[in-house]
């Protein structure tokens, strides 16, 4: 039986559209068209190859790809090599959406708790123990935010806090700082840059600085004052929370950069 373009359409549910395009680009040709008129006819072969096309459009292929298969081969296990070669380009996808879903999801992370409000004054607090994935870097201060977005590539949608640094130096160093680059997860992450442990927690002296990186001096200051005044035993490795600091995308403005500092202390 032949079927005018119209009901054809409603038949293999291809628009009118889309079996015009397909046949100017010969993937279906119709049985028959009028020489008169330039009605187009569609029979039962017709239809089994626009049910070909659906299917393989679903699973991705595009239309060269699909007119190439039509072309050459009629059996399922023909194109066996072409599901082979389609499953690992989906796989190559799907690996490339969760890395931007891991990356649309820290950028989330990173932006809670930008409401916070900042604290010049110092704190007295019991730090938990935690569990973090961390790098181990020696080298220039101004180099960490290369090494936080290493951090972040590897434990992707495990890291489950801010990052923050331990540094282990006692002074100020204009190169081979010391530091471990940290996050709290919740999973242990261990390959060949990252390592997972425990940090043991405790108690702690803390502010919260609202600035520029470059002008933190002055918040170690109140800490150092703090501890000298009140005769404490301070603990290596001191802590930077980076509340908020420049972004996945913008850097955003310094001056509203936010870092809580925190000091361990011998407890009494």
């Amino acid at each position: 039986m032949l079927y005018q373009i119209g009901d054809f359409s409603k038949i293999s549910r291809l628009s009118i559209k889309t079996l015009r395009f397909y046949h100017e680009c010969s993937l279906l040709v119709p049985t028959e068209v009028d020489e008169e008129t330039g009605y187009r006819y569609y029979d039962e072969k017709c239809l089994e190859k626009a049910k070909t096309i659906n299917s393989l459009k679903e699973l991705e292929f595009s239309l060269s790809e699909i007119k190439m298969i039509l072309e050459n081969y009629s059996d399922d296990e023909d194109i066996t090599d072409f599901m082979e070669r389609k499953s690992k380009e989906i796989s190559t996808k799907l690996k490339k959406y969760e890395e931007i879903q891991e990356k649309l999801n820290r950028f989330k992370k990173q932006e809670e708790g930008n409401g916070m409000s900042s604290s010049s004054g110092i704190v007295v607090k019991n730090i938990p123990d935690m569990l973090i994935a961390a790098i181990r870097y020696v080298g220039w201060y101004d180099e960490v935010g290369k090494e936080i977005g290493r951090l972040f590539k590897y434990c992707g949608r495990y890291a489950a806090g801010k990052c923050f640094c331990l540094y282990y130096d006692r002074e100020y160093k204009e190169d081979n700082a010391e530091m471990d680059i940290c996050v709290q997860v919740s999973r242990e992450v261990n390959n060949e840059v990252v390592s997972s442990r425990i940090l043991r927690g405790g108690k702690a002296i803390s502010t919260t600085y609202t600035g520029p990186y470059e002008e933190i001096g002055e918040a170690y200051k109140k800490l150092i004052d703090y501890i000298n005044e009140n005769n404490i035993k301070d603990i290596t490795p001191s802590r930077e929370i980076y509340v908020k600091g420049p972004g996945m995308i913008f850097r955003g403005n310094p001056n509203n950069y936010i870092t809580e500092i925190q000091i361990m202390i011998e407890e009494e």
